[in-house]
C-alpha cells in the first residue's frame, strides 16, 4: 500500500466555477492596440478565501491583466475562478489552513485555472493569448509568512 492511499485528505474539492469575468474594450482601436501589444500587459492573481457552510470554503482566484503606463488605449479584464471545498479533517491547525488556502488547492488546480483564463482570452478576440505564467505558491507563501 502506498502511502497516499493510507493518508487521510484534509479536504475535498466540491465544486469549480468561473464566478465573474470582465472584460472592458472601450473601443476597436482600444482592442487592436491590446492585441498588438498584449505581451507587454502582466497578469496579477489574487487570492481570497471566505467560509461558506458547515465546513465549506469558498476560494476566489482573480486574474487581474494590466497594462504599462506607456499604453495609452488599455483593455481592462479581471477572470474570478473559484474553487468550493470542504474540509474533512476538523483537526487542522489553524497554520495547516492557510497552507491548504493559499497552497495547496491553488498549486494543484492553477492549470485548470490557466487554461480557463487562455480560453476565455482567445474566445474574446485574442487569438495568440496564452496564459504561460508559472507560480510558485510556496515560495510566495514563505515571503509572506517569514517577514
Amino acid at each position: 500500500m502506498t502511502k497516499t492511499s493510507i493518508e487521510k485528505k484534509d479536504y475535498e474539492i466540491v465544486a469549480k466555477y468561473i464566478k465573474d469575468i470582465s472584460f472592458e474594450i472601450p473601443s476597436p482601436d482600444n482592442f487592436v492596440d491590446a492585441a498588438q501589444n498584449l505581451g507587454s500587459y502582466t497578469t496579477k492573481l489574487d487570492i481570497n478565501s471566505k467560509p461558506y457552510k458547515k465546513n465549506l470554503i469558498e476560494l476566489n482566484c482573480k486574474f487581474h491583466l494590466k497594462a504599462p503606463e506607456i499604453i495609452k488605449k488599455r483593455i481592462h479584464a479581471e477572470i474570478c475562478v473559484s474553487i468550493l471545498f470542504k474540509i474533512i479533517n476538523t483537526k487542522i491547525t489553524p497554520e495547516e489552513m492557510k497552507k491548504i488556502i493559499l497552497v495547496k488547492i491553488p498549486k494543484e488546480h492553477f492549470d485548470y485555472m490557466k487554461d480557463i483564463v487562455t480560453y476565455l482570452f482567445q474566445k474574446s478576440g485574442f487569438k495568440n493569448f496564452n496564459l504561460n505564467k508559472e507560480v510558485d505558491f510556496e515560495e510566495l507563501y514563505r515571503e509572506q509568512y517569514t517577514n
